[in-house]
């Protein structure tokens, strides 16, 4: 028993040391000219982001909706494999880019979570069929082991289209 108390008493010095060593350099360091820069807790300046890559870059000011569609879709193509696992397939389009990337942010705003993220692809990103190419694929990725479970979770979300897809590469 005495040597819990003596490690709490311990602790305790510690702690009082450490916190008494830190006011003491607050005090001290500016006036010898070597003042840490100080720390901020403001969140720092927003910045805007897409895709779900390792290192998301910042969205040029001035790129219109295709190149943003260009941008997330290389940002996200980059940051998934492509094994024949099944996705739900949320918009199949063919239309303008900005239809395209409204639709896309749209179903990413409102499905997107750390089970179920939300990507863009290409169909010519995936085998498929002719007559299929050239259309841009919103899809939401998960632990789907098979048709079944994607359909399964497409009535659990409102999404208007919303089937399963096998995400095989392109041969």
């Amino acid at each position: 028993m005495s040597a819990v108390i003596a490690y709490r008493k311990n602790l305790t010095v510690a702690a009082v040391t450490l916190f008494f060593s830190a006011a003491v350099a607050a005090v001290v360091l500016p006036r010898l000219g070597r003042a840490p820069a100080a720390a901020s807790l403001a969140p720092p300046p927003a910045v805007p982001r897409t895709g779900l890559g390792q290192r998301p870059e910042p969205w040029p000011d001035a790129a219109g909706p295709q190149a943003e569609l260009e941008f997330t879709h290389r940002d996200d193509l980059a940051s998934i494999d492509l094994t024949g696992q099944y996705a739900a397939e949320l918009a199949d389009t063919r239309a303008a880019a900005a239809a395209v990337l409204a639709e896309h942010q749209q179903l990413r705003r409102a499905l997107a979570s750390d089970e179920h993220p939300v990507v863009l692809l290409r169909s010519t990103d995936l085998k498929h069929p002719a007559g299929e190419a050239g259309s841009w694929l919103t899809v939401a990725l998960g632990d789907f082991a098979g048709p079944a479970e994607v359909t399964a979770w497409c009535a659990t979300v409102p999404a208007p289209h919303c089937v399963p897809r096998r995400l095989d590469p392109p041969r």
